[in-house]
């Protein structure tokens, strides 16, 4: 809530402004003056109210005409609205139910009575705003393909969103160690000690779940940050887990075809150089000037191939490692 939430005290009458002004000013309010209906929504669209409170009865436009208005207006209707009246038939409330007003507070003002309704009302309305703009936030932090968890200094889950809670096979968060779940269920690349090393703000790491019979393979590329108060104060440990899987089969993909075309080259090579350093020793027998020299080509380029595909195979598993970096 605002160090001085804004009131905007509506009525046709400069003596019933004031005498709500001389009650909600001392008690921290900050107040917005309007004599008609249409002064107050002008002042609405100016002024970022957080309660109106209305005089049901007012020349030109009364306040229930007023509070339809605000009603339909996207920007305003959330704004609770007080109907403030002299009149005590159900009739006229039920009016002012149906137009969509909070509450009601009846004139001669009663002190008490008025400042409770206020401090209530903008109670409750501070409430659902903040609960409608984490559900917002929710909404949009759900459809984030990254999984993202915060939790609290003892690692329990405070929040999260449906991707983490589906890559970790979560159904219910709620007293859901997180460190504990990821070294019970899956393979991580550093130690509990070091994810859980408070010296060390941020860390990366990776998550693995191999595959089975009922799930495939899952591979996470994981982080982890330290959120601490101006004090150093741990106050949350924020963990994003973002799925690589396609990325790494990929990957090791690529290392199973370059394994099979190193070998598929390497042995016939490996066949031939050898061949031909016996057939240069004389193993198969005496070689005549001419022979010598063809095997000699044979040895020379042999040994020239072998070192083009070991070097074109490095280069090739470089860049994969790169690429996998």
């Amino acid at each position: 809530m605002k160090d001085k939430p804004l009131i905007l005290v509506v009525d046709d009458q400069y003596q019933n402004i004031e005498l709500l002004e001389a009650y909600l000013v001392p008690q921290g309010y900050e107040i917005v003056k309007a004599s008609s209906g249409e002064e107050a929504l002008e002042k609405l669209v100016h002024n970022q109210v957080d309660l109106v409170l209305l005089d049901i009865m007012m020349p030109k436009m009364s306040g229930l005409e007023v509070l339809e208005k605000i009603r339909v207006n996207e920007k305003t209707k959330a704004i609770p609205v007080v109907m403030v009246t002299a009149l005590k038939e159900t009739e006229d409330k039920l009016k002012a139910l149906e137009a969509g007003c909070d509450d009601f507070i009846s004139k001669p003002f009663d002190k008490i009575e008025l400042l409770a309704r206020v401090k209530s009302i903008l109670k409750i309305s501070y409430y659902i705003k903040q609960l409608d703009e984490k559900n917002k936030f929710k909404e949009v932090v759900d459809k984030i393909s990254d999984g993202i968890a915060v939790c609290g200094p003892d690692y329990l889950i405070k929040d999260s969103n449906a991707a983490i809670l589906k890559y970790l096979n979560i159904t219910d968060p709620e007293n859901v160690n997180l460190v504990e779940t990821l070294f019970t269920n899956y393979s991580v690349s550093i130690s509990k000690e070091a994810l859980m090393d408070l010296a060390i703000a941020h860390k990366t790491f990776n998550v693995v779940r191999q595959k089975s019979e009922t799930e495939e393979a899952l591979y996470l590329a994981a982080n982890s940050d330290l959120i601490k108060n101006s004090s150093g104060e741990l106050l949350s440990i924020v963990f994003i887990l973002r799925d690589v899987t396609v990325e790494r089969v990929e990957e090791f993909l690529k290392q199973d075809t370059l394994t099979l075309i190193s070998h598929k080259l390497r042995t016939p090579l490996g066949v031939i150089s050898g061949k031909t350093s016996l057939l240069q020793d004389g193993s198969y027998g005496a070689l005549n000037e001419e022979q010598k020299k063809a095997i000699d080509t044979v040895s020379k380029q042999s040994a020239l191939l072998v070192s083009i595909v070991e070097e074109l195979l490095g280069f090739t598993i470089a860049g994969g490692h790169s690429h996998k970096a």
